[in-house]
């Protein structure tokens, strides 16, 4: 009884408690960063695989795609080619050049131009990549746009958010049709704002820039770093447990070391002692007997003078 009730006094103590609740807590935070990185995990997985259904399908046609052109773009058709036949606006108010785009490390430019087809629609197209100046941010000698009618195969991809940010002349910070469209001071009724395309080729084909890499396709860490936090939600608890373990191992050594200071001493022969602590009478003068070598003692035979004192001093007595 008194070790069940010491042992309920360990788990019901302050520090056992507050422990407990520290451990819910950050296994809790562990549990959701972990499904947080199993999320992002999930997403890559998805763009993936869309990436390798679409990028190199076979084009079709726009209004496959895109019943309307004020629809957003599916996340299931991104990057999926389409065929358009037009032309290009090749005029210096149509053409922009979108600011901060990367290629193989080095800072450049994506030149983005509108592209209308036969039936009046009209789509920006990014038609590649442009370096930047040297210490300046312009880009550098980019190559014309191309005139005359032509069949452009795009890949579909979504508008870019606005990025409240003035930009320099000529050029724009994100690739969002309605914004674009409003910097090239272009009036176009039936322009696809929910998506862009991106250049794959053009018919006739025309000196264009460079063209954009195939897209990252790699998931990333996030499926290590979500099992990382599961493991580390394990931790909180299985320290818990081995921290109360521990507790409870020293009870029993504590109180395995109160019993025998309880249990009073067996002697040497094995005897134990009375109820009053004291060893057997018996035992005790067995004990304390003088066990050392006696000499023996030899009766000395009497003089005669010795008997004659002894007599006289018989007469004497009254």
């Amino acid at each position: 009884m008194r070790a069940t009730s010491s042992r309920r006094e360990i788990l019901l103590s302050r520090e056992t408690l507050l422990g407990l609740l520290a451990v819910l807590v950050l296994a809790a935070v562990c549990v959701l960063l972990g499904l947080w990185q199993f999320d992002r995990y999930e997403g890559r997985a998805q763009q993936a695989a869309v990436i390798e259904a679409n990028h190199d399908a076979a084009p079709v046609t726009l209004d496959e795609v895109l019943a309307d052109v004020g629809s957003p773009l599916p996340v299931t058709d991104e990057w999926t080619p389409v065929t358009l036949h037009g032309s290009y606006c090749t005029s210096d108010d149509c053409v922009l050049y979108v600011r901060n785009r990367q290629l193989e490390g080095q800072v450049g430019f994506w030149q983005l131009a509108p592209f209308t087809t036969e039936d009046g629609t009209t789509m920006l197209v990014v038609r590649g990549w442009v370096p930047s100046v040297s210490g300046a941010s312009q880009p550098a000698d980019p190559a014309p746009v191309p005139e005359g009618e032509m069949t452009a195969t795009v890949r579909l991809r979504p508008a870019e958010p606005v990025l409240d940010r003035e930009p320099p002349p000529g050029q724009t910070h994100s690739v969002n049709p309605a914004q674009s469209a409003g910097l090239m001071e272009l009036d176009e009724p039936d322009l696809v704002i929910g998506a862009y395309g991106e250049l794959a080729a053009e018919e006739p084909s025309a000196e264009r820039p460079a063209a954009l890499p195939y897209p990252d396709t790699s998931l990333g860490p996030h499926l290590s770093y979500a099992f990382q936090w599961w493991i580390f939600a394990l931790f909180f608890p299985a320290a818990l447990v081995y921290r109360t373990r521990r507790q409870f191992q020293d009870l029993a050594a504590d109180e395995q070391q109160l019993t025998e200071a309880d249990t009073p001493p067996r002697d040497a022969s094995g005897t134990d002692p009375d109820e009053d602590g004291s060893a057997p009478a018996a035992e005790l003068d067995r004990r304390t007997a003088d066990h050392r070598p006696r000499r023996a003692v030899h009766a000395r035979r009497r003089g005669q003078d010795e008997e004659e004192e002894d007599a006289l001093i018989d007469q004497q007595r009254p």
